[in-house]
């Protein structure tokens, strides 16, 4: 045989027999640690680790992950996993294929390194600092939880910023982690912290400073709202214009503007806008100045023809004509209209002057209004810009300057600019009245200041007032009394507490009823029955209130003494002419409990402004305090409009006849209901008319009798 040629096979033979060696050792290794002979494989690993130390270290990772033997390490498995990583590339093919079914591949390797990683991951969590995930991280970025991990380092770590929150600190944050999740968040509080460190001291000077020096910042607008503030304590004409002389830029100018405008139209007639329009002739809305001079003396309701809806004066003529699907009345110079299906505001001179964009609409208001897009909610003003952004699934109606809003399922408190006053914190919201809103927290009620300070604490389900000192609050469904920084006065033990009337509120305790006094106090027992509507029809009417005892009504004092005997079935609402019933028929008595008009009626109701609605033959009539009937006994039902009128049904027609009789509507309308203090609303088939109260006169369009 050829010398070379026998070189080459003794060579050859030569590193196969020592590689199948070697990969005899490595299998033994795998085999030992299968069969959980953790002595023999770490032994046989250790041995192999210098010329195998990718399929080594694989098998001593395992054997030190393991938790079953003597030998688990979590940092020596991180360590030869690292290994077997980083040294596989140099594994012959041949040696993975045979080394394949002891799981020793790639894929296998990385799982546990993965596994490894997410134990550290675990050790991180518990200890929970930012030194031990921050640790993690350098250690472990392959990991599946390292960008978890950098979030929670990142939100300790701003979650301290918070606790301290100043300027300094934010920026050592910002610096530090410039690509974290709370970045934006940091920058934010950046902004705020510079704010209240700038205007910490609270005077119009430091957020003059604030304005001048920071420019780009968020809260710019905040410190222009609090100059306008500062500048208006009384909110009187003069500082207004101060104001608008001073800081012509600050964004609140035209608020300003609108209320000199407000504040000097102490009556809106055109002699009135023309001397407004002298005295201060840099008023910026002109236009607007010549329009309500224009239109100061207009007056115009809506009507409706052939479906559609237009603009009409008080004797009928057309002024707008009916080409709108909807309109309403006018406020602050502005009607909602609607015109293919989209909600808009005109003018009186049937200028559009907000945009048919909206979807719903309300009036005017203080120069705001609330509309809607797909059932998202926001506010505008008179020039049709967006105030609160449309976003809000409620809001209520500006009060006191402040209006409620929920974005989702909070509520909270916003200006007539714009600007959040009060956080999104509250389950339930209501309208500010006197400095004070009514919220929910939770499942309790309570009230805040325009700060959202709460007044009470929040432990009672509801809580409303008794008077400027006391509250009414409710437990277990319940009711009793406590002092306004929440002190028990008399526990919740009441089925009722009325309202506080001339000194006395009606309560309830185990079915009776009895009264309390404006200091929460019993001072009338509750001894006497309760009876249907009795919140109201008991309440004290001066100094005298209705009761019942054992099944009779009489009329009782202040001190609980009886003026009129408990011997009636049925007494009507307190009255100095007071409806009464033994059992056959009604009549009327005095407060001398003298028989004034024989019972004669099937029912009858008590005086009120010198007229009683009574009963015959199944029908209701009008009599005066003689006896003499007024209205006649035709109608199957009366309802007082006010003192001077009554709203009559006859089947299911509806009219209007004055309390001596005489007939202003006839009845012949479908419906009737009252629109706002001047103006009743008429409803026949399509037909839409109105009652004129001050003259008590039918306004009709004129095109429907052409």
């Amino acid at each position: 045989m050829n010398i070379f040629l026998k070189i080459t096979v003794f060579f050859t033979l030569f590193f196969s027999i020592s590689f199948q060696s070697r990969a005899n050792r490595i299998e033994k290794g795998f085999e030992a640690l299968n069969e959980y002979n953790y002595f023999e494989a770490k032994k046989i690993f250790f041995q192999t680790i210098k010329k195998d130390s990718s399929a080594a270290g694989y098998g001593l990772a395992t054997l030190f992950f393991r938790n079953d033997n003597p030998f688990h390490s979590l940092d020596s498995a991180y360590k030869y996993v690292c290994i077997s990583v980083a040294t596989f590339h140099l594994v012959k093919n041949k040696e993975k294929l045979e080394l394949l079914k002891y799981g020793f591949e790639y894929l296998n390797i990385i799982h546990l390194r993965a596994n490894i990683s997410l134990e550290y991951y675990h050790k991180a969590l518990k200890i929970n600092t930012i030194e031990g995930f921050d640790e993690f991280i350098l250690k472990n970025d392959w990991s599946n939880e390292r960008f978890s991990a950098i979030y929670k380092r990142d939100s300790l770590a701003f979650e301290n910023v918070r606790s301290v929150k100043t300027s300094k600190v934010v920026t050592e944050f910002i610096e530090k982690y410039p690509s974290s999740e709370f970045h934006l968040d940091a920058l934010k509080l950046l902004e705020l912290c510079v704010y209240q460190e700038m205007t910490v001291s609270g005077t119009i000077e430091s957020y003059i400073t604030f304005c001048t020096e920071q420019h780009r910042n968020r809260y710019e607008k905040d410190a222009e709202d609090k100059i306008y503030e500062l500048s208006i304590l009384s909110k009187s004409l003069a500082e207004y214009s101060n104001f608008i002389s001073l800081f012509p830029m600050n964004r609140n100018v035209e608020i300003a503007w609108k209320k000199v405008y407000q504040l000097y139209m102490v009556d809106y007639t055109e002699d009135r806008i023309q001397q407004f329009q002298t005295t201060y002739p840099d008023y910026p809305f002109i236009a607007e100045l010549e329009q309500d001079i224009k239109y100061a003396q207009r007056q115009i309701i809506p009507y409706k023809f052939n479906g559609m809806f237009g603009f009409m004066d008080y004797e009928g003529n057309s002024v707008i004509e009916p080409n709108y699907e909807y309109l309403g009345f006018f406020n602050d110079g502005l009607a909602v209209a609607v015109k293919n299906g989209k909600y808009g505001y005109i003018d009186k001179g049937n200028t559009v002057v907000v945009d048919f964009i909206y979807d719903s609409a309300t009036d005017f208001e203080n120069s705001r209004a609330i509309v809607g897009v797909n059932e998202r909610l926001g506010v505008i003003n008179r020039a049709g810009f967006v105030v609160l952004p449309i976003e809000f699934n409620d809001i209520g109606s500006f009060s006191e300057g402040l209006i409620y809003g929920q974005r989702d399922s909070l509520f909270g408190y916003y200006d007539n600019t714009g600007n959040q006053r009060i956080d999104e914190r509250y389950f339930e919201a209501f309208s500010f009245m006197n400095g004070i809103a009514k919220v929910q927290i939770g499942k309790n009620q309570t009230f805040i200041d325009v700060y959202g300070v709460p007044i009470v604490a929040p432990i009672f389900e509801s809580i409303h007032f008794f008077n400027d000192s006391l509250l009414v609050y409710e437990m277990g469904s319940k009711f009793g009394i406590c002092r306004i920084n929440g002190s028990i006065l008399d526990s919740a033990k009441y089925g009722v507490i009325g309202v506080l009337s001339n000194g006395r509120a009606v309560v309830t305790y185990q079915g009776k009823l009895g009264y309390m006094n404006g200091e929460g106090k019993i001072v009338l027992d509750t001894k006497y029955d309760e009876f249907p509507n009795f919140l109201e029809a008991g309440q004290f009417n001066g100094t005298y209130a209705i009761v019942r005892m054992k099944g009779k009504f009489g009329v009782i004092d202040h001190n609980g003494k009886f003026i009129i005997s408990p011997t009636y079935y049925h007494l009507g609402k307190f009255s100095s002419l007071m409806a009464f019933s033994k059992g056959k028929g009604w009549g009327f008595i005095d407060l001398l409990n003298t028989v004034l008009i024989p019972a004669q009626f099937e029912y009858a109701e008590s005086f009120n402004d010198g007229y009683a609605i009574v009963e015959k033959m199944a029908l209701l009539g009008l009599i005066n305090p003689s006896g003499k009937v007024t209205v006649p006994f035709c109608f199957n039902e009366i309802q007082r409009l006010d003192k001077d009128r009554v709203i009559v049904t006859e089947g299911n027609d509806h009219g209007v006849y004055t309390v001596k009789g005489e007939e202003i509507v006839p009845t012949e309308y479908q419906q009737i209901r009252t629109l706002n203090k001047d103006f009743l609303i008429l409803t026949k088939a399509s037909e839409v008319h109105y009652l004129y109260l001050p003259e008590n006169k039918i306004i009709k369009p004129k095109l429907e009798n052409e």
